[in-house]
């Protein structure tokens, strides 16, 4: 009996040194992620490194859920953002054309007025399919990103119109950076806002800090930040339209990618 107990034993023990030796290789990491910030500063992502510009930003076996901002910072610690930075696309893509006829003191804090071009073309078309004043599109991308397609803030805002990740899934806004898609998602926020608060300066204020803040105080909150950004694009837009009126009075109208 025991000669049958012993061979048993070394039978259970070589059985667990087989378990170890031929154990099928566990599987590979469920989630990988690669990445990389071009020169343009467009963040470029892929389940693999299919370039040499791409980096290893994480790999696990569980969903890292991680936002732009975490995955940006990545980048840039891992040392996959270019060292260097272009701009010269931004002149072929906003072409400046010099101020409308108007000035004075109040208008050395703001650039030249675009008044052609593909933004002010797509700032032009989507006002007015949604019937927001281009003006006031204009006042906002002006204010927001200074017509910088790739603008990221500090928050995580994107594109053009700075669209926060949930107004963008709000709206089903796939890809931010894309000028076109960003314009009219921005357009379509900005205008349930209006139709929300039946007040510009309130509408303006929540595109800014967001409408539960306006909510929740009752009105624009009292933030500098916010305060300074609804009275520039309010007075940059009453000029503007101003301005319009000037040139339509001398038979010179030029609203947004109009002719003169």
């Amino acid at each position: 009996m025991r000669a049958l107990f012993a061979g048993m034993w070394r039978a259970a023990a070589i059985l667990a040194v087989a378990s170890l030796v031929f154990r099928p290789p566990s599987p590979a990491h469920a989630y990988a992620l690669y990445g990389y910030e071009d020169e343009y500063g467009v963040v470029h992502l892929n389940e693999k490194a299919v370039s040499d510009k791409h980096v290893l930003l994480y790999q696990g076996d569980e969903d890292p859920r991680l936002g732009f901002a975490a995955i940006k910072k990545l980048i840039r610690e891992k040392g996959g953002a270019a060292k260097e930075k272009r701009q010269d696309w931004i002149a072929d893509t906003v072409r400046f054309f010099g101020p409308i006829a108007g000035g004075g003191a109040g208008f050395a804090n703001f650039p030249k007025t675009i008044r052609t071009g593909p933004m002010v073309e797509l700032i032009k078309k989507y006002g007015e399919r949604y019937g927001v004043d281009p003006w006031l599109v204009y006042a906002v991308v002006e204010q927001e990103s200074g017509f910088m397609n790739a603008a990221v803030s500090g928050k995580g805002a994107q594109g053009l119109m700075q669209l926060m990740p949930e107004t963008q899934r709000t709206f089903g806004l796939e890809d931010p950076f894309d000028p076109s898609l960003n314009i009219e998602t921005g357009v379509r926020f900005l205008k349930s806002l209006l139709v929300k608060y039946k007040d510009q300066r309130l509408a303006l204020a929540a595109y800014n800090a967001g409408p539960g803040t306006v909510d929740k105080y009752g009105g624009p909150p009292p933030f500098p930040e916010t305060s300074l950004y609804v009275e520039r694009v309010m007075y940059r837009h009453a000029m503007l339209k101003e301005m319009d009126a000037q040139n339509a009075a001398k038979g010179k109208e030029r609203k947004p990618g109009g002719k003169k």
